[in-house]
């Protein structure tokens, strides 16, 4: 036997006969003072009990219930910082331009497996963080990047700063990008808690979204292999994703 749906208590036609059931322990007592004073004839006792339920069961299946057929949503993917404010860089390299193909590059794969996807701009357009955090309602999962800034140029690795909630999630998305680098984890393999972040309280994160930071753009290195291989890290990125939202269906 193969159960098809776990949580059975979602739908009114479970919910209303447990009700039903619950109210004629109360109206029982009364239903029998009325076949005693003969209102209701004895033979009929059976039938306006079970008729109770049976009519709740029917009610429950015919009431439409709009919160278990609403779309999944789409999946907003989003670039950090925007075209008037090019965040971290590193001679002609700008984390606003560098977040920005990714940000393409995962929503072209996104697309390509018939998820539908909203961005906070396309092609060279970066819209400010105003923009981005309007995405987050309405979707399935909301995903910013970043790139990491530090004095050392030997900071380096991958993190995803996000709620506890999400835990899960930013840790393998992290990872995707961290083996497609060949970059490190950082943090609680690869998860950063926002109330340990050193930026604190993120707009984007209090939204229910998640703040990737995709490596260090100070690191020489791990710049060059950004640049590389980030097409196959937004890959890795897109099938997180996707497997993610397939999972709410």
């Amino acid at each position: 036997m193969k159960f098809i749906e776990q949580n059975a208590w979602q739908f009114l036609s479970v919910k209303l006969p447990v009700l039903g059931a619950f109210l004629l322990l109360v109206l029982i007592p009364g239903l029998q003072w009325a076949v005693d004073f003969k209102l209701i004839p004895v033979e009929y006792h059976a039938y306006v009990t079970g008729g109770v339920m049976v009519f709740l069961s029917w009610l429950g299946k015919k009431w439409y219930q709009p919160s278990l057929h609403q779309p999944l949503g789409f999946v907003a993917v989003t670039a950090g910082h925007s075209n008037s404010d090019p965040g971290a860089v590193n001679g002609k390299y700008k984390e606003s331009e560098l977040v920005t193909n990714f940000r393409n590059a995962v929503a072209h794969y996104l697309r390509e497996a018939g998820l539908q996807v909203k961005t906070d701009g396309t092609g060279a357009k970066n819209d400010p963080l105003s923009a981005a955090v309007k995405l987050i309602q309405g979707s399935s999962v909301a995903v910013e990047f970043h790139m990491n800034a530090a004095a050392s140029k030997q900071a380096n690795g991958v993190e995803t700063i996000a709620l506890p909630r999400d835990k899960k999630l930013a840790q393998d998305l992290s990872k995707a990008v961290a083996d497609a680098l060949g970059s490190r984890l950082r943090g609680d393999n690869g998860w950063i808690d926002q109330s340990k972040s050193a930026r604190g309280r993120l707009a984007y994160v209090n939204a229910g979204g998640l703040i990737m930071e995709l490596g260090f753009i100070s690191n020489e290195d791990e710049l060059a292999r950004f640049n590389a291989r980030y097409w196959l890290a937004a890959k890795a990125v897109a099938n997180i994703l996707i497997k993610y939202n397939n999972a709410l269906k």
